[in-house]
Order: structure tokens, then C-alpha cells, then sequence
């Protein structure tokens, strides 16, 4: 289960680079907040070092509750490395399964 909920997420960081909707963006954060948390409390478990505060940053920006506003642009820039992130590190969230 938890690799499908990676690849959700990956899938909508890339698509977030489209002109879609306000809603889109909402249920991304939820999406992708929820995603980061999750990681970092894997990492944490797992007693890594760096990769868990890089997850608690990730989840902060994209918290859905106190929201960070940047321009479009920033904000593409985010998603792609973000998505990126989660494609480089999905081997060691995912491994023991």
C-alpha cells in the first residue's frame, strides 16, 4: 500500500506543473503533507540522520493549514524537485515491506 500512496504522490507533483484548478492544489497538499509526515516518521524509525528533517521541511511547505503562498513558477520548481526527492528516496521508504 504504502508504494502506491508514493507514486500518488509523485504523480501529483508532476501534474501540479499544469494550469488545474484551485481544488487541484488543495487535495495536493493534503495529498503530499500527509506523504512527507508519513516519511519522516519512517525515517525517524529507521534512525536516520538528515533524511527525516528533510521530510518534516517538505511537509511544512506544503502544509494545508497554514498554507506558504510563492508564485507559480517557485512553486513548479518545488513540485518537480519534491517529486524528484521522493523517486530518489522511495528504495529506502520502502524497503522491509
Amino acid at each position: 500500500m504504502p508504494k502506491i500512496v508514493v507514486y500518488l504522490a509523485v504523480g501529483f507533483l508532476m501534474f501540479a506543473v499544469l494550469p488545474l484548478p484551485y481544488g487541484y492544489y488543495t487535495l495536493l497538499r493534503l495529498i503530499v503533507f500527509g506523504v512527507f509526515g508519513w516519511a519522516a516518521y519512517i525515517s525517524f524509525d529507521r534512525n536516520e540522520e538528515i533524511l527525516p528533517w528533510v521530510f518534516i521541511v517538505l511537509a511544512l511547505i506544503y502544509n494545508p493549514i497554514i498554507k506558504v503562498y510563492l508564485p507559480k513558477e517557485i512553486w513548479t520548481v518545488i513540485n518537480l524537485l519534491s517529486a524528484a526527492f521522493l523517486v530518489f528516496n522511495q528504495r529506502k521508504l520502502l524497503e522491509s515491506e
